[in-house]
């Protein structure tokens, strides 16, 4: 179950693909190229096929028809955020417009001032939202493993505009992320990680999720109850071409922790808010779940 291997599928070159037809074709015309290549997943992908095909069908009860539509669509608005993404990032000029709905819960953080934990998943397009982040006058900095796409991010940084944001790695075997964390928290700033992949030999939290059995990481939430920072769900959903919906909840907050079984307890209870904020957000937009692989117990 969940054999995500730590970093994601895409290569330099389809990176710097992109930047090439934005810069000269603009967005629209390379969504009109992006319908093959969408059409090409969903002919010949019969990994990830499989995988969202279970998702459709089995978890969320679509009838046939609908589920080959669903895929279809769910490739395409994928391919849709990856464009976005890098025109925002290569500062290709865009319209984009953004619907901020909880940005007060993110300033109720920055009020308290012990940093905080922003934990989303592989729905919509966290990236677009790091407008959002920047009226906050602090830094944020996102958690990642080393291997996610060293290259790629190596590219994208020679061609990025602007960043605000640092990048905290994960390397195999080592705790250095941990002080790292620490040094950010103490300073007020965010760090922003997902909470629904992980890798192989790390802590699980097995959960039910959309009416299957699920697991989850379990570092996020035993981050939030052991540095004792506020822990908020956020999305960022693309809703037209050009139009974003970005969601915060409200901080959710426990008691720095200490007792192991305190710990326990506080984790269960910041795993199951997160996950009720996390279905809401898959019946609302569930063309925008992206995750290809075999995520549910079940599907073994």
């Amino acid at each position: 179950m969940a054999k995500w291997e730590g970093k994601s599928k895409g290569t330099v070159f389809g990176h710097k693909i992109f930047v090439f037809i934005l810069n000269h074709l603009g967005l629209r015309l390379a969504y009109i190229v992006l319908r093959f290549v969408a059409l090409y997943y969903f002919l010949f992908a019969r990994k990830s096929n499989r995988s969202i095909r279970y998702f459709y069908k089995d978890v969320l009860k679509y009838k046939s028809f609908t589920t080959r539509l669903k895929i279809y669509k769910n490739y395409y608005v994928f391919g849709q955020t990856i464009l976005d993404k890098v025109a925002l990032l290569a500062g290709v000029k865009t319209k984009f417009t953004i619907n901020h709905d909880g940005g007060k819960n993110l300033d109720k953080i920055a009020e308290m001032g012990k940093g905080g934990i922003l934990v989303s998943a592989h729905i919509g397009n966290w990236e677009i939202a790091g407008q959002l982040l920047n009226r906050l006058n602090t830094t944020f900095n996102i958690l990642m493993y080393e291997n996610e796409s060293v290259n790629i991010k190596k590219y994208m940084d020679g061609v990025q505009k602007k960043k605000n944001f640092n990048i905290i790695a994960i390397k195999d075997g080592e705790m250095g992320h941990l002080i790292e964390l620490h040094n950010a928290f103490s300073k007020n700033e965010l760090v922003v990680m997902h909470g629904d992949r992980f890798r192989d030999g790390v802590q699980t939290l097995e959960a039910n999720f959309l009416g299957k059995t699920a697991k989850f990481p379990a570092g996020p939430f035993i981050m939030a109850a052991k540095f004792g920072v506020p822990l908020s769900v956020v999305f960022a959903v693309k809703e037209t071409a050009t139009h974003y919906h970005f969601f915060a909840s409200d901080p959710i907050q426990v008691k720095r922790t200490r007792d192991p079984k305190q710990t326990e307890l506080a984790v269960q209870e910041l795993l199951r808010k997160y996950l009720d904020e996390v279905e809401k957000m898959v019946y609302r937009y569930p063309e925008q779940w992206f995750n290809y692989y075999a995520f549910w117990k079940e599907q073994e």
